[in-house]
């Protein structure tokens, strides 16, 4: 993966811009914030705390079948419960639970768990995964500012910082607008029925493929590493440091949680992300008074 070191917030700024201008029907680009440039791209299935609960389940590292059936049973039980919980589920139909819900259903994928998950259910699997379920999905979004908001809002909390600490926005050409996929990676849209969060945040999803076969141990990798080499992915970096004014740019233009998650919710993170910024402006100036002061005693 290429890495591009930017300075400053304000140059991050200007290179998304022109990389927005650049993105076009024929040749668009997708983009992911992070808080911190030495995470992997892996979707939250495969993160370590869900990879030890999947241990404790297994009892070994798993095999393809075996993690499809996890994800199916979790994907049709968070479908059961938000029956309990009055919550529509989008497509929902007699149809669609008769095919995609029953366990005869998941006979299809037991030879073939590469083909895991049907297009019938990516609707779903995001709900599930917009509202915490892990699952195989990495959000994106079309608008880089979107992804610096992400990045430079997670990176508040001053007392997570660390001497060489970056922050990251991941930049992956994924073709034609209307392009599903960049090799074995799955790209899809979902609709507002979804969330209207992901409309605001003009959110879009990989799917992380599994490419082994029935009975074979599956062996997880970054994103980058299943990509053709015309879909290659940029990193821009940016100091931590320069996420506090990174962050002032993003709601200065607009991007801020009240209006990325447009519910009471939305408005609760943002004035917390206030907060935390103010917190965090404050600390950084006492420990540069700090330090001043250490080195004229």
């Amino acid at each position: 993966m290429e890495e591009k070191k930017v300075q400053t917030a304000d140059a991050l700024w200007a290179e998304l811009g022109a990389l927005h201008k650049k993105s076009n029907s024929e040749r668009e680009l997708i983009y992911r914030g992070h808080s911190d440039s030495k995470w992997d791209l892996l979707p939250s299935l495969f993160r370590i705390e869900t990879k030890e609960q999947l241990f404790d389940l297994i009892g070994t590292r798993w095999r393809s079948e075996q993690l499809t059936w996890f994800e199916f049973t979790n994907l049709r039980n968070f479908i059961y419960c938000c029956d309990d919980a009055g919550s529509i589920i989008p497509t929902d139909s007699v149809r669609f639970r008769r095919t995609n819900l029953m366990d005869e259903s998941f006979s299809k994928y037991r030879p073939h768990p590469e083909n895991w998950p049907d297009e019938e259910l990516i609707d779903s699997m995001a709900l599930a995964q917009l509202h915490g379920l892990p699952t195989r999905l990495l959000d994106w979004t079309t608008n880089p500012y979107v992804a610096a908001y992400f990045a430079a809002s997670h990176a508040l909390n001053y007392s997570k910082w660390y001497s060489g600490r970056k922050i990251a926005i991941f930049i992956l050409e994924k073709g034609a607008h209307l392009n599903q996929s960049c090799g074995p990676v799955r790209i899809l849209r979902v609709g507002g029925s979804v969330s209207k969060n992901v409309v605001a945040q003009q959110g879009l999803f990989t799917v992380h493929p599994t490419l082994e076969k029935q009975g074979e141990i599956v062996e997880i990798m970054s994103l980058e590493n299943y990509l053709p080499s015309q879909h290659s992915i940029i990193q821009l970096t940016l100091p931590v440091e320069e996420s506090l004014e990174l962050y002032q740019l993003c709601v200065q233009f607009g991007f801020n949680a009240a209006r990325l998650f447009l519910t009471a919710d939305g408005a609760c993170r943002a004035v917390i992300e206030h907060q935390s910024y103010l917190t965090t402006t404050i600390r950084i100036a006492e420990a540069d008074k700090f330090s001043m002061n250490r080195s004229h005693s």
